[in-house]
């Protein structure tokens, strides 16, 4: 750097510009990662419940069942 030309001082100013502007994008694309992964861990409880719910309702379904117990209860 002996040899500094006059449009040094602001090609250094464009690039503090330019890793400011970086590091801004840097910072909200890591708070949208981390929203996103929020949302994907309550999502999979959810279809976790989901699936468990099913898994009950299916072995449910497999015991007998009485034709009386389909009948409303008026008769």
């Amino acid at each position: 750097m002996a040899n500094m030309g006059t449009d040094d001082p602001k090609r250094l100013q464009n690039l503090e510009f330019v890793l400011t502007h970086l590091q801004k994008s840097y910072d909200e694309l890591s708070l949208v990662v981390f929203n996103q992964q929020k949302e994907i861990e309550l999502l999979r409880q959810s279809v976790s419940k989901l699936n468990s719910g099913l898994q009950s309702l299916a072995e449910s379904d497999r015991s007998p069942r009485s034709l009386a117990d389909d009948r409303p209860p008026h008769y």
